[in-house]
Protein backbone atom coordinates (compact mmCIF):
# COMPACT_ATOMS: atom_id res chain seq x y z
CA UNK A 1 0.00 0.00 0.00
CA UNK A 2 2.88 2.40 0.74
CA UNK A 3 4.28 1.80 -2.74
CA UNK A 4 0.97 2.82 -4.32
CA UNK A 5 0.87 6.01 -2.26
CA UNK A 6 4.38 6.91 -3.47
CA UNK A 7 3.37 6.39 -7.09
CA UNK A 8 0.40 8.73 -6.69
CA UNK A 9 2.81 11.53 -5.69
CA UNK A 10 4.83 11.31 -8.93
CA UNK A 11 4.39 14.27 -11.25
CA UNK A 12 2.76 12.60 -14.25
CA UNK A 13 3.18 15.77 -16.34
CA UNK A 14 6.93 15.16 -16.31
CA UNK A 15 6.51 12.05 -18.48
CA UNK A 16 5.39 12.21 -22.09
CA UNK A 17 5.78 10.03 -25.13
CA UNK A 18 8.53 11.57 -27.24
CA UNK A 19 9.00 8.88 -29.85
CA UNK A 20 9.02 5.28 -30.97
CA UNK A 21 11.76 3.10 -32.41
CA UNK A 22 10.82 0.37 -34.85
CA UNK A 23 12.94 -2.72 -35.32
CA UNK A 24 13.38 -3.13 -39.08
CA UNK A 25 15.10 -5.65 -41.34
CA UNK A 26 16.50 -3.05 -43.77
CA UNK A 27 17.15 0.46 -42.44
CA UNK A 28 17.74 1.98 -45.89
CA UNK A 29 14.53 0.56 -47.35
CA UNK A 30 12.56 1.81 -44.34
CA UNK A 31 14.31 5.21 -44.38
CA UNK A 32 13.31 5.68 -48.02
CA UNK A 33 9.71 4.70 -47.20
CA UNK A 34 9.31 7.06 -44.22
CA UNK A 35 11.02 9.93 -46.08
CA UNK A 36 8.05 10.00 -48.47
CA UNK A 37 5.55 10.84 -45.72
CA UNK A 38 4.77 14.57 -45.64
CA UNK A 39 6.38 16.29 -42.67
CA UNK A 40 9.18 13.73 -42.25
CA UNK A 41 12.51 15.29 -41.30
CA UNK A 42 15.55 12.99 -41.22
CA UNK A 43 17.72 14.12 -38.28
CA UNK A 44 20.11 11.17 -37.79
CA UNK A 45 21.30 8.61 -40.30
CA UNK A 46 23.82 5.86 -39.67
CA UNK A 47 23.63 3.87 -42.92
CA UNK A 48 22.37 0.31 -42.53
CA UNK A 49 22.21 0.65 -38.72
CA UNK A 50 19.86 3.46 -37.62
CA UNK A 51 17.78 6.39 -38.87
CA UNK A 52 15.85 8.96 -36.84
CA UNK A 53 12.99 11.09 -38.16
CA UNK A 54 11.02 13.92 -36.59
CA UNK A 55 7.31 14.24 -37.26
CA UNK A 56 5.75 17.33 -35.71
CA UNK A 57 7.94 17.22 -32.60
CA UNK A 58 7.79 13.42 -32.17
CA UNK A 59 10.66 11.08 -33.02
CA UNK A 60 10.56 7.87 -35.04
CA UNK A 61 13.66 5.68 -34.95
CA UNK A 62 14.44 2.86 -37.36
CA UNK A 63 16.86 0.31 -35.91
CA UNK A 64 18.18 -2.75 -37.73
CA UNK A 65 16.85 -5.62 -35.63
CA UNK A 66 14.53 -8.50 -36.60
CA UNK A 67 11.34 -8.51 -34.52
CA UNK A 68 7.53 -8.53 -34.71
CA UNK A 69 5.58 -5.67 -36.27
CA UNK A 70 4.39 -2.52 -34.53
CA UNK A 71 1.35 -0.23 -34.85
CA UNK A 72 1.78 3.56 -34.99
CA UNK A 73 -1.06 6.09 -34.96
CA UNK A 74 -0.48 9.32 -36.89
CA UNK A 75 -2.95 12.22 -36.80
CA UNK A 76 -3.49 14.51 -39.76
CA UNK A 77 -5.75 17.53 -40.26
CA UNK A 78 -6.97 16.40 -43.72
CA UNK A 79 -7.23 12.63 -43.98
CA UNK A 80 -8.34 12.56 -47.62
CA UNK A 81 -5.52 14.86 -48.72
CA UNK A 82 -3.00 12.73 -46.80
CA UNK A 83 -4.32 9.60 -48.49
CA UNK A 84 -3.92 11.21 -51.93
CA UNK A 85 -0.47 12.58 -51.09
CA UNK A 86 0.84 9.20 -49.94
CA UNK A 87 -0.39 7.60 -53.16
CA UNK A 88 1.28 10.39 -55.17
CA UNK A 89 4.49 9.70 -53.21
CA UNK A 90 4.43 6.02 -54.16
CA UNK A 91 2.97 4.65 -50.91
CA UNK A 92 -0.04 2.38 -51.39
CA UNK A 93 -2.58 2.45 -48.51
CA UNK A 94 -4.41 -0.75 -47.57
CA UNK A 95 -7.65 0.95 -48.61
CA UNK A 96 -9.45 4.30 -48.64
CA UNK A 97 -10.26 6.26 -45.48
CA UNK A 98 -13.04 4.52 -43.56
CA UNK A 99 -15.57 5.74 -41.01
CA UNK A 100 -15.90 3.47 -37.97
CA UNK A 101 -18.92 2.95 -35.70
CA UNK A 102 -16.99 4.39 -32.74
CA UNK A 103 -16.56 7.73 -34.55
CA UNK A 104 -13.00 7.34 -35.80
CA UNK A 105 -12.04 7.83 -39.44
CA UNK A 106 -8.77 6.37 -40.64
CA UNK A 107 -6.77 4.36 -43.15
CA UNK A 108 -3.74 2.14 -42.84
CA UNK A 109 -0.41 1.78 -44.62
CA UNK A 110 2.13 -1.01 -44.17
CA UNK A 111 5.81 -0.12 -44.14
CA UNK A 112 8.38 -2.43 -45.78
CA UNK A 113 8.63 -4.55 -42.59
CA UNK A 114 4.87 -4.91 -42.13
CA UNK A 115 4.57 -2.27 -39.38
CA UNK A 116 1.11 -0.67 -39.48
CA UNK A 117 0.80 3.10 -39.82
CA UNK A 118 -2.71 4.23 -39.03
CA UNK A 119 -3.54 7.72 -40.26
CA UNK A 120 -6.53 9.36 -38.60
Amino acid sequence: MEEMEEQEQVNTEAVKLSGVTLHVADVERSREFYARIPGAKLVVHRPNIFALFEFGGMRLGLLKWPSPTFHIEMDTADLDAMHATLIANGITPEGPPQDHAWGQRDFQVLDPDGNILEFG
